[in-house]
């Protein structure tokens, strides 16, 4: 692993550390990510910062931190071992977050800014003048996508646009869905003419847009989003060696940008600072669960035969979270 400078002067161990921590109290922080939630982001630079950087600040709290951090390809996986009690923190992805049932267990307690907002959208678009003007039109042509931070969640939006147009699903509508990791390598070629269309955020549009105005100018917005939270941190509700210990924990994130080494933290993660969770920043991620599984029930009805006559697969996961 390849850590750059300002990372390395993180990780340095403090002078006389053996000796401030023999009156600390152990407290262990098994953090659990899923790969959605920290896209575009060195995952190993980002863990070994979050860990020891953690561990830093919870000494002024009078704790000892061990600290174990693990990154889930699968959120199945994440979900499972949330259920275990193996993790108490968790980075989700929101869109895997209404999937789990593990609200019992695990509490959302920060959201994120991010460019100064809580929520985004996202935006399909095309070159201006490219012939190309409605989501049917993209039929068997090349998507780019930005793989960012709830990339799971811009995908199911792209999932709801196709079947609310009665349009097959992304992997036969389109001729392939290219994955990238930056939003240049998204927008600019679309720019150029070299690819009809993309999936980006707005707010990463709206930067290209603000430092090359001819990006704004000659590309349409086919179709934009309402805004979501695209990821949550969660912490376990019990477990915890006291109630102000699990405090303690939530206030080493909400300050995290208070000092240069959490702001280090938050500029790896590409955020500004994590700002406490409100219920009502998963309203429109959940309008969206419900819409996509009522439109994909009525496709099925209206199938030769009803649904019986659909390949069986399991049934939809229902909205999950505070609230419902």
């Amino acid at each position: 692993m390849r850590l750059g400078l300002p990372l390395l002067c993180l990780l340095a161990a403090p002078p006389r550390m053996a000796a401030q921590e023999a009156g600390l109290q152990p407290l262990a922080l098994r953090v659990g990510f899923t790969r959605s939630s920290i896209r575009n982001v060195n995952a190993n630079d980002a863990t070994a910062a979050f860990r020891v950087f953690a561990q830093t600040v919870s000494r002024r709290h009078g704790y000892r931190l061990d600290v174990d951090t693990q990154v889930f390809d699968d959120p199945a996986l994440c979900e499972a071992q949330i259920k275990k009690g193996a993790l108490n923190v968790a980075v989700l992805d929101t869109w895997d977050y209404l999937g789990m049932d593990i609200q019992p267990a695990m509490e959302p307690v920060c959201a994120h800014l991010e460019q100064g907002a809580v929520l985004k959208n996202y935006l399909l678009l095309t070159r201006r003048g490219g012939g190309l003007t409605s989501l049917a039109d993209l039929r068997g042509k090349e998507l780019m996508v930005l793989d960012g931070k709830g990339g799971h969640l811009s995908r199911a939006w792209l999932d709801y646009l196709l079947l609310a147009e009665h349009l097959e699903p992304k992997e036969s509508f389109f001729r392939r869905l290219e994955p990238v990791a930056r939003p240049t390598a998204a927008v600019l070629p679309v720019f150029f003419g070299a690819k009809p269309a993309c999936l980006v955020d707005g707010p990463a549009f709206q930067i290209m847009s603000e430092l090359n105005p001819q990006v704004g100018n000659n590309l349409v917005i086919l179709a934009a989003s309402e805004p979501y939270l695209d990821s949550i941190l969660c912490i376990r509700r019990s477990g915890w060696p006291s109630e102000r210990a699990r405090q303690d924990v939530i206030t080493t994130f909400t300050t995290f940008h208070l000092g240069p080494g959490g702001r280090q933290i938050l500029e790896l993660f590409k955020l500004d600072q994590l700002v406490p969770f409100k219920d009502e920043y998963l309203n429109t991620t959940r309008k969206l669960r419900a819409a996509s599984d009522a439109l994909r029930q009525r496709h099925l009805a209206a199938l030769p035969g009803g649904p019986e006559a659909a390949p069986s697969a399991p049934p939809p996961r229902q909205p999950g979270g505070p609230g419902q």
